[in-house]
């Protein structure tokens, strides 16, 4: 068994990533971490007060690579790197995206990451308001698109009742192709696409098709 002295912040921390990995968010817990460790639950104490602060120590180790962004590139196009850098991280560690949910972003890692992402909308011209707004709208879209839903086989009848709905119809083989590298280069786009028409400027009312642009 490791003695009290043994242990510290970064052979804890690496332990519970590991114990991440292999059992997953809901069964992360001190007692478990402790066993892998060879401790004794109070031991383990001396250095994690609670769950709460072990689970932020797991979540700033996972969000511990920057993002090498290239600052001579459009904003667009950093917004695009930064993001699929931040997917491929989490992609590394099961239940990264349920972690970092149920954590709140408190270590230099994670807030990191934010203020890069703050720095390329600021600096594109995006008001304040509008660019705390979009963080929080990226960083849901990047946690959603590596979230995989069990697989499951329809049901008997399913068809059958699918026939009401034809428009649902219609998309049946476009959502069996689709993967969640598909969905997420789609939502990048759509979401980059929309940014970038709301930092153009309105279009004066009298103005209309006749205005030469």
């Amino acid at each position: 068994m490791a003695r009290k002295g043994s242990l510290d912040l970064a052979k804890i921390t690496e332990a519970a990533v590991a114990l991440l990995d292999e059992a997953g968010l809901a069964e992360l817990s001190t007692r478990r971490l402790a066993a892998k460790l060879g401790v004794s639950s109070p031991t383990l104490y001396w250095h994690v007060k609670d769950k709460a602060e072990l689970l932020d120590l797991v979540a700033e180790a996972i969000c511990a690579d920057a993002f090498e962004i290239d600052r001579d590139l459009p904003w667009r196009d950093q917004l695009a790197s930064g993001l699929r850098q931040f997917r491929a991280l989490l992609l590394r560690h099961r239940d990264a995206a349920a972690l970092l949910r149920e954590r709140p972003p408190t270590g230099p890692h994670r807030l990191g990451h934010i203020e890069t992402t703050a720095r390329i909308l600021l600096e594109a011209g995006f008001s304040e308001a509008d660019t705390a707004g979009i963080s929080r709208l990226l960083t849901a879209h990047v946690l959603a698109s590596v979230e995989t839903l069990p697989a499951r086989k329809p049901d008997e009848g399913f068809l059958e009742r699918l026939a009401a709905y034809p428009h649902v119809g219609r998309l049946g083989r476009a959502f069996a192709r689709q993967s969640g590298e598909d969905v997420f280069a789609l939502g990048v786009e759509v979401i980059l696409d929309g940014l970038e028409a709301r930092l153009q400027p309105p279009e004066h009312p009298l103005c209309g098709f006749w205005c030469v642009r």
